[in-house]
């Protein structure tokens, strides 16, 4: 016989409504104690009840699905992959909370990109709510979606609509150690390779990089400009350190160096603003270790947050990453 919402009351000893508020993931709205929460799922577990989702989202409660949307494709990734590892972590944050996830992949148009609205109605609606991602978002989608009260997190910063919670890295105070580290071993001249892109991550790199060099004689270029005479142009100049934007720069920036005759560290001093590819000729290089397993867990638990009403659907948070050295700064003897 299934087991019914009265028979767990009667176990947990409360109200067939308070179990139906636990239930619903209501427990918050209807002022539900933690130990009362705790005392029903207890019961629900000793006699084997298991919610129906489709029921519950007939009857105007949630599903306990929980969305992942990506404004461009991103599965599968590659260990490599810049998404890999906040997919991994949403995943383990969906685990812990005990959460199903849906991914949104229907919505994709001929030039690759996805849209939230496909004919003109909330896909997301499936889901009690989502975690947006995406290196190339749309604002009017998210503001949409902000003003229509959906409960959504954006993985990354996202200063364009204030309203809409988010979970970032902070990049511009490891950026600012890299650059104190280059300042202490004696470097005032820095060249830095930016990737061809204007994402949000690279955008905050480059401007983290900016303001931490201050009065340096800094050289910015885009990778698309680099080549070995480059790198020798800007040794004759006194560039003693180079700093790249993303991995895929480093290789590029690594390889102009080899082309040039020189080397990292004796000619110059090398950091990488992200984690270097494994096998690349940067591998070695000081980076920046960005903690995308755990930026990954907590939008996922800001967005549970947000709907068990304990967080508001503002909320804004970021995340420390630190530089990690493996030789590649040397001192100048400044």
């Amino acid at each position: 016989m299934a087991v019914r919402q009265r028979d767990i009351a009667r176990a947990a000893g409360v109200s067939q409504a308070t179990v139906s508020l636990v239930v619903s993931g209501r427990s918050s709205e209807g002022g539900v104690s933690t130990r009362t929460q705790e005392r029903v799922r207890a019961a629900m577990a000793d006699l084997g009840y298991v919610a129906d989702p489709v029921a519950q989202s007939l009857r105007g409660g949630r599903s306990g699905l929980y969305g992942v949307f990506t404004f461009e494709p991103v599965f599968p990734a590659r260990p490599d992959d810049y998404f890999h590892e906040f997919l991994v972590g949403i995943e383990v944050g969906a685990a812990e909370l005990g959460r199903d996830l849906v991914l949104f992949s229907s919505t994709q148009q001929s030039d690759g990109s996805r849209t939230i609205f496909h004919g003109g109605a909330n896909r997301l609606r499936v889901a009690d709510g989502s975690i947006v991602l995406g290196q190339q978002r749309s604002e009017e989608e998210l503001r949409r979606l902000a003003e229509e009260k959906y409960p959504f997190v954006s993985l990354g910063q996202y200063d364009p609509v204030p309203e809409a919670a988010w979970v970032a890295v902070d990049y511009a105070a490891a950026v600012r150690a890299i650059v104190a580290d280059l300042h202490g071993a004696g470097h005032r001249s820095i060249g830095y390779v930016a990737g061809d892109d204007e994402r949000l991550p690279s955008r905050a790199r480059r401007t983290a990089f900016a303001a931490a060099a201050g009065e340096d004689e800094a050289r910015m270029i885009p990778q698309s400009a680099l080549d070995a005479t480059t790198v020798q142009n800007w040794s004759r100049e006194g560039v003693t350190a180079v700093v790249a934007e993303n991995p895929i720069a480093a290789e590029a920036l690594g390889a102009a160096i080899t082309r040039a005759g020189l080397r990292v560290p004796d000619d110059f001093s090398a950091a990488c603003l992200e984690t270097p590819l494994r096998s690349g000729r940067s591998a070695g290089w000081s980076h920046l270790v960005i903690p995308k397993r755990e930026v990954g867990a907590r939008t996922m638990k800001v967005l549970s947050g947000i709907l068990g009403g304990d967080l508001p659907r503002d909320h804004h948070e970021m995340i420390r990453c630190l530089p990690h050295h493996l030789g590649s700064i040397a001192s100048t003897g400044d």
